[in-house]
């Protein structure tokens, strides 16, 4: 089994979920917008308007998946999730803060934890519903130290 458990099983076989990760009842609609990312140094931020765009009030959970190559085998992992009760056409500003842990993982043949920023890898960081229904996705490269980069949709 090894680490391809849950989301990450069916995000590396492209077999889609029964039920994704924050999937439920809904009797109304949402949509997410204004996605914006910003790496500055061994940070991060990504940030999007989720607004209830149906006639009752309900329940939107935006997540957010960060990846890279040395994740391999998994393609993306959960970083961030937010519950968000909304009233019909009313509308919330998401941030998800990224910190060094989210783009580390650990090099077996180092023997130690490493960073896809360490590695200068491209990061891919993604929002949506589940990790099967991804609204957005952009990749930027983070290095420390360096002044901030901003990536928008």
């Amino acid at each position: 089994e090894g680490v391809l458990v849950g989301y990450r099983w069916n995000d590396a076989t492209g077999h889609p979920p029964a039920f994704p990760f924050g999937f439920g009842l809904s009797y109304t609609t949402f949509s997410f917008s204004s996605f914006h990312a910003t790496c500055s140094g061994d940070s991060g931020s990504v940030s999007l308007t989720v607004t209830n765009t149906g006639r009752l009030e309900g329940v939107a959970v935006p997540q957010l998946y960060v990846g890279f190559k040395s994740l391999a085998p998994v393609v993306r992992q959960l970083r961030g999730v937010r519950k968000l009760h909304l009233q019909p056409g009313a509308t919330s500003e998401v941030t998800f803060e990224l910190a060094e842990d989210d783009w580390r993982f650990y090099d077996e043949t180092a023997g130690r934890w490493r960073t896809a920023i360490e590695l200068g890898e491209e990061i891919t960081v993604s929002v949506g519903a589940s990790s099967f229904d991804l609204e957005w996705s952009t990749n930027m490269r983070c290095s420390g130290g360096a002044p901030p980069v901003n990536f928008q949709n």
